[in-house]
């Protein structure tokens, strides 16, 4: 009865905090001037590693994302977990062969740097370093840091640095709890070794966005519609484009950019994508629910937005199924 009681508050508390984001949301409309933009830059999120993990050639997606879909936006995530697989030892070698294939195709990049970067488990850290204490970690994070950005500060096709990556969030992932003065610390270290801006990125469902607007020169917020919860199961946030453009609205007081880092077009299931059967993958995640997902970015004002899944869409692709890389190649097509 007890965990009854528990579990009814929180759908109420979910319930209430949902309801009152759309009235405000609504409340604002006018003041917005609520209107789609017509087009968006969109890019992607690369990880060599998830395509790996996939069974593909990493190579030939990013290859095929580039010259195929057309994609001239990445944001590539540097892991610490490859590049210090031995403790003072660094290899960049992973990360320098994918910003030479982007740039010879005169693409950009985001260069995510940190700890905590995208794909499970959020936290990459080398095998000799997860048994030392946090402080040590620390230490051995910022080390990591000045290494990085002095490696690769004078590839010009970088725009800017993301520092960690959505590193307020608690609860999601194997990582330590958010450390906001270390954060600080962190980006105060890469501004000193480098002019371009600062990235931060925040949860936009289950994060306010107030500390990363405190140390950043741009904001990226992620767009999942449909997520797996233990509590819930399969859920759908009933929210609409306005939730997300009021708040981005108030943000660029701020800061000098908001976008999309993350936009779901991959299926968040209660398992690993190669244990869901492909049928389950697409009920998930499928080619109407991504121009979808594309619209209500544009909807809620964005303008510049990395998907999210170039990896799974070659797996699909890989396994006989064409259809949703044929459907993003189509909508760059269409926003460029």
């Amino acid at each position: 009865m007890h965990r009854l009681i528990k579990r009814k508050k929180i759908f109420i508390t979910i319930a209430v905090i949902i309801a009152a984001s759309q009235i405000l949301g609504l409340a604002v409309l006018v003041y917005l001037n609520y209107t789609s933009v017509k087009k968006a830059t969109l890019g992607v999120t690369f990880s060599s590693w998830q395509a790996r993990y996939l069974g593909l050639d990493a190579g030939a997606v990013l290859a095929g994302s580039l010259e195929d879909l057309k994609i001239k936006k990445y944001r590539i995530p540097v892991y610490w977990s490859f590049t210090e697989a031995k403790k003072g030892k660094y290899d960049f070698s992973d990360v320098d062969w994918q910003l030479d294939k982007i740039g010879k195709e005169g693409g950009t990049v985001l260069l995510a740097i940190g700890r905590r970067l995208p794909r499970w488990p959020e936290c990459h850290i080398p095998t000799w370093a997860k048994s030392l204490e946090e402080k040590q970690q620390q230490e051995l994070v910022l080390k990591m840091l000045k290494a990085t950005v002095n490696h690769f500060k004078n590839r010009a096709i970088i725009e800017a640095w993301q520092v960690e990556n959505e590193p307020m969030l608690s609860g999601y992932g194997e990582c330590p709890p958010p450390d906001t003065a270390f954060l600080k610390q962190e980006v105060d270290l890469v501004r000193l070794l480098d002019s371009r801006p600062i990235v931060l990125t925040e949860s936009g469902e289950l994060s306010t966005w107030a500390k990363a607007a405190e140390l950043a020169d741009e904001i990226g917020i992620s767009i999942y519609r449909t997520v797996w919860s233990k509590t819930l199961g399969l859920f759908t946030y009933p929210l609409t484009p306005a939730y997300y453009k009021y708040r981005a609205k108030t943000l660029s007081l701020f800061v000098k950019k908001v976008f999309v880092s993350e936009l779901q077009i991959e299926p968040w299931g209660n398992v690993a994508l190669i244990y869901m059967p492909i049928v389950d993958q697409k009920y998930i995640m499928n080619e109407k629910k991504a121009r979808q997902s594309i619209k209500f970015a544009k909807q809620a004002g964005f303008d510049e937005a990395y998907l999210w899944g170039v990896e799974w869409w070659a797996y699909l692709k890989a396994n006989g199924d064409n259809g949703m890389w044929q459907t993003i190649k189509d909508e760059v097509a269409k926003n460029q």
